[in-house]
């Protein structure tokens, strides 16, 4: 809210008194002209405060107020609303309203209870300020009372209608801090009526300015408030008014997120703390099984005594290596599922990381006896993602799809597009004859799909074991998906299929 004065004017006991107008518009010219009547004093001594419409009636609680006037500009529906209501709260004051030169509109402002109805267009910035001085006038003369009628006390107090309906809780003190009023909603927020808060001291700060404050209530209860201490003038004489915003609810909520987060973070660290301690106690022992038992089956130190004690310690040495590498697959799901991985966005070939995670597994498929090929078109168009995450999450595929296969297969990976979307499948070719030969020699099983029971040989990949649950994790990350199609029994030219789909919005042409 905005505020101008004009000058003293002139002196003496037929003087013009001063005038306090709040003016309620958007119009900027509006403003201007009042302004520069306020400078000239062509109306007498005027102070001209400003407000708009959304703003509110909170501009129009302050004391002192001399008269209102309501731009209510082509008489729209919310500007006659906003006219009525200021009307209905029943201020002290004259309302006049400013609009069109339109009898229909003025006889609406009338008819709404303003004083009067001008026109900023035909009348004048002075004749405006005098028809101002002029209502506030007759408001004083139609309040006078008789000369020998005593004043009652109700007469002497101050006008708070406007006060009283504010859903803020608002509070009046004079100069030495004593509560000179307070309404409905300040009775609430302190727990005390109106009689209990009348002229004793307010007990909370009461310099100007912004406090945070805690109320205790006499039933035991405290509030949180934010409280907004201003000076005015009440009864005509200096005062403060203090508004309380009630900010219980909102302070525990944000207590209580507060601790969640930290409970939150405390967690987090100690379980950053186990997974480095596990990485750490698994991967020592680990490394040493792995380089002694390497040393051994290469003989560094010399030729061993039996050749079977050679074979002992290639299995150890391959068996070392495979539990590191599930070691591997778990802590890169713990850390997927703690939400720690951050994408890399790159331009991505991904032919060229499945032709890489297939090089990598081609001694290991040649040791189960199993063949790999790659089939990808010439133009795959590039993939935005994670190349490191992207290549371990296809060499978990082949090695799960490797220990899944039956030897003497081929273990095909086809890139490809369908639908603008990019897919990886992967296949498992076998000879149906050699199928058949397998169903009329061996009995039928059912599938068991259990990440603790071997898959080996079944061509049924596990569908939550830790390669595939590492597989599954990089695609989600990268919004796309994995769907596992087992082979079955009594059907020979079914075999195993791993399909990967990653979503449209990834794919760079």
């Amino acid at each position: 809210m905005s505020r101008t004065s004009s000058p003293d004017g002139t002196s003496g006991p037929l003087a013009p008194s001063a005038l306090f107008t709040h003016v309620v518009s958007a119009s900027q010219r509006l403003r201007a002209n009042f302004t520069a009547l306020a400078a000239s004093g062509e109306a007498g001594p005027l102070c001209f405060g400003f407000s708009t419409t959304e703003e509110g009636i909170d501009p129009l609680l302050h004391p002192g107020i001399d008269a209102l006037a309501i731009d209510i500009g082509d008489g729209g529906v919310a500007a006659l609303d906003f006219l009525r209501r200021v009307i209905a709260l029943g201020p002290n004051a004259p309302v006049i309203a400013l609009g069109a030169g339109d009898p229909l509109l003025q006889a609406a402002a009338l008819e709404a209870g303003a004083e009067d109805c001008l026109s900023p267009e035909m009348d004048t910035p002075t004749s405006l300020g005098l028809a101002i001085r002029r209502a506030v006038m007759r408001r004083n003369l139609s309040e006078e009372r008789p000369a020998d009628a005593a004043p009652s006390e109700e007469a002497d107090k101050p006008h708070v209608t406007l006060v009283q309906e504010t859903p803020e809780a608002i509070v009046i003190l004079d100069s030495q801090g004593v509560i000179r009023f307070a309404n409905s909603a300040a009775q609430d927020i302190l727990g005390r009526s109106s009689d209990d808060l009348v002229g004793r001291p307010f007990g909370l700060p009461s310099e100007p300015g912004e406090h945070d404050v805690t109320i205790t209530r006499p039933d035991g209860d405290n509030r949180l408030a934010e409280m907004r201490i201003v000076d005015t003038r009440w009864g005509g004489v200096p005062a403060r008014v203090a508004a309380l915003n009630d900010v219980t609810v909102r302070r525990k909520l944000e207590q209580t997120m507060h601790e969640a987060e930290t409970r939150s973070q405390e967690t987090y660290k100690r379980n950053q703390s186990f997974f480095s301690n596990v990485n750490h106690d698994l991967r020592t022992p680990l490394t040493h099984i792995i380089g002694f038992s390497e040393m051994m089956k290469n003989e560094r130190l010399g030729p061993m005594g039996t050749d079977r004690y050679k074979e002992y310690a290639s299995d150890i040495y391959s068996s070392g290596t495979v539990l590191l590498d599930m070691i591997e697959d778990l802590l890169g799901i713990a850390e997927a599922e703690m939400h720690e991985i951050d994408l890399t966005d790159e331009i991505c070939n991904l032919g060229q990381l499945a032709e890489i995670a297939v090089a990598s597994q081609k001694q290991h498929a040649a040791e189960e006896g199993v063949s790999i090929e790659v089939v990808c078109p010439d133009r795959l168009p590039g993939l935005r993602g994670d190349a490191r995450r992207l290549r371990q999450g296809l060499f978990r595929l082949i090695a799960e799809a490797i220990h899944c296969a039956h030897r003497g297969s081929t273990i095909r990976l086809t890139l490809g597009e369908d639908n603008r979307r990019i897919y990886v499948r992967l296949n498992e070719v076998r000879d149906p004859k050699v199928i058949q030969m397998e169903l009329n020699a061996l009995t039928d099983f059912e599938t068991i799909d259990d990440p603790f029971v071997s898959a080996e040989d079944s061509s049924a990949p596990r569908e939550e074991s830790l390669a595939l649950s590492l597989t599954r994790k990089v695609m989600e990350l990268h919004g796309g998906s994995l769907d596992v199609v087992r082979a079955h029994k009594h059907t020979p030219d079914s075999n195993m299929s791993i399909d990967l789909h990653f979503p449209e919005n990834r794919v760079v042409r």
